[in-house]
């Protein structure tokens, strides 16, 4: 096995393992399509800065999944139409709430995970 397979099966232990870190990820394309079949890794809140340099907690999760497992990839020029339903709290079981795919971002591409930036979906009236 070379270090990419290596890494690839990795991933598919960090990110999906449903005993350890993994968590359901259904992914909505612009079509309405849902891929439901996806395990990833959802971080809830991170630490950024804001305009005056001052560190905030950022209420926006990150999903990571393993770039393999997905059959479509949303890229960032189509990233707004994209949605994901994801648990609203680290539980499997918990409620799922819809967030829209705010920043696709591959900096892990060359091992083989890509990563969601996620916005609260509005409700309509």
């Amino acid at each position: 096995m070379n270090l990419r397979e290596d890494i690839e099966a990795g991933l598919a232990l960090t990110l999906e393992d449903p005993d350890g870190y993994g968590l359901p990820v259904i992914l909505i394309d612009p079509d309405g399509v849902e891929y439901d079949d996806i395990e990833g890794q959802i971080v809830y809140e991170s630490i950024s800065t804001d305009e005056a340099g001052n560190e905030v907690i950022d209420h926006r999760p990150v999903v990571t999944v393993r770039r393999s497992s997905l059959v479509r990839v949303p890229l960032a020029t189509d990233a707004p139409l994209w949605a994901c339903r994801i648990p609203i709290t680290p539980s499997r079981t918990a409620t799922k709430g819809t967030f829209l795919i705010e920043q696709p971002a591959e900096d892990g591409g060359s091992i083989g995970y890509i990563s969601f930036r996620l916005t609260r979906a509005e409700q309509s009236s």
